[in-house]
């Protein structure tokens, strides 16, 4: 089987260890969605003790076709509002959840 032959669907980059994996997955993000053979999209994850790292992104760090999700759950242990998240960082209920509803439909997970 040649690189040709598997089919490229989404990515998920899951940040959880620190904030400045959040900085690291943006970036790393950036270089993947430019090859149309790693992915047809990315899901950057953001959890645990990498959830501060949400406060500092902007729409102008998200390269097309990539997605920032918070995990509601790590933001009420951090004491970080909806409020206080940009507008370009999708909230959803549990991180864990999504990536596990992710998985479930063929993307492929990194843990960074």
């Amino acid at each position: 089987m040649s690189a040709d032959d598997v089919e490229v669907g989404p990515l998920i980059l899951h940040a959880s260890d620190s904030p400045e994996d959040v900085r690291r997955a943006l970036r790393l993000s950036g270089e993947i969605i430019r090859d149309p053979a790693c992915a047809s999209e990315i899901h950057i994850v953001v959890n645990h003790s990498a959830i501060p790292g949400i406060l500092d992104v902007s729409q102008s760090q998200i390269p097309q076709g990539v997605t920032v999700h918070a995990c509601a759950t790590a933001m009420r242990g951090h004491r970080i509002g909806r409020q206080d998240v940009p507008a370009c960082v999708d909230v959803v209920p549990s991180g864990i959840v999504f990536i596990a509803q992710q998985q479930s439909g063929d993307a492929w997970y990194i843990r960074l």
